[in-house]
Order: C-alpha cells, then sequence, then structure tokens
C-alpha cells in the first residue's frame, strides 16, 4: 500500500512540476500522449494522474500486489522518482541560471 501511495504522491508532484515547467516555458511535456491530454485541457491532465494511482490503490485492494503485480509496481515507482529527480534537477538549473 505504501507503494501505491508514493505512486500516488510522484504521480502529483509530477503534475504540479509539468504544469508550472511548461507554464513558464521551461520545459516540454516528453510524454505524447500526455502532451495531447495537455493540449485538449490541464483538468484532463490532472484527471489522468490522479486517476490512475487512485485505480491502482483500488485494485490493491481487490487483488494483493504480488508476484509481477509488485515487479511492476515497484519498477513504476523506480521511474517516477527517476522523474521527480529530473524535475528537481531542471529546477536547480533554473534557479541557478537566474539567481536571486
Amino acid at each position: 500500500m505504501k507503494l501505491c501511495l508514493f505512486l500516488l504522491f510522484a504521480g502529483l508532484m509530477d503534475a504540479v512540476l509539468t504544469n508550472l515547467g511548461i507554464t513558464f516555458g521551461l520545459i516540454e511535456e516528453g510524454n505524447p500522449i500526455m502532451r495531447l491530454a495537455i493540449e485538449k485541457s490541464w483538468v484532463i491532465f490532472y484527471m489522468i494522474k490522479i486517476c490512475l494511482p487512485l485505480a491502482l490503490i483500488g485494485l490493491y485492494w481487490l487483488r494483493p500486489l504480488i508476484g509481477w503485480r509488485r515487479i511492476l509496481l515497484v519498477s513504476t515507482c523506480v521511474i517516477y522518482f527517476s522523474v521527480l529527480c529530473y524535475h528537481i534537477l531542471w529546477i536547480l538549473l533554473y534557479m541557478n541560471h537566474f539567481p536571486i
């Protein structure tokens, strides 16, 4: 369950940081599906980022995430952690480029 909650938190953080980065022209969305969602509406983008982890939490209650399902969950968490590290990197680069 902790991994599911991390995934929800990481998805929300990714959505907020992506929104800020795109709004300020610092980054572009690399995922073509999410880019399409952003072009349609930021609401759609946020709904995807929130609903997918919530669906995973719902599945967790129906069936324990063991075996290959747990491996996929851990892999997804590792990928999201690396995405958050990428966001931290561009934020630090931006802050160093424009000192306060």
